[in-house]
């Protein structure tokens, strides 16, 4: 995935670790996580990823969870994806998430 991932999953692990020892040897630290603002697309930039990935209309809003009539209107600029909507289309459009059809 990614190094900020891999670091949460490790950091993740050895709590639940420590937990189950009734918190013995468990050094807990302050973990700093950057978090860049939610990005916005434009209706050509969403048609650009879509086809980038070989993607219909369809099938873009079956991954997003969204309608077809949804992704009809970011690319035409008419609506915005809101705030999951677009960090997964930056997950797809950075390729750190594939598409399986």
């Amino acid at each position: 995935m990614s190094k900020t991932f891999d670091l949460l999953m490790g950091s993740l692990d050895e709590i639940d670790k420590g937990l189950e020892n009734g918190g013995k040897g468990l050094n807990i630290t302050t973990l700093k996580v950057n978090i860049t603002p939610i990005k916005e697309f434009s209706g050509l930039h969403i048609k650009e990823i879509r086809t980038k990935n070989n993607l219909t209309q369809v099938l873009l809003a079956k991954y997003l969870g969204v309608s077809k009539k949804t992704i009809e209107a970011w690319e035409s600029n008419k609506n915005k994806p809101n705030g999951p909507s677009s960090r997964l289309l930056e997950l797809i459009d950075n390729q750190m998430v594939s598409i399986i059809r």
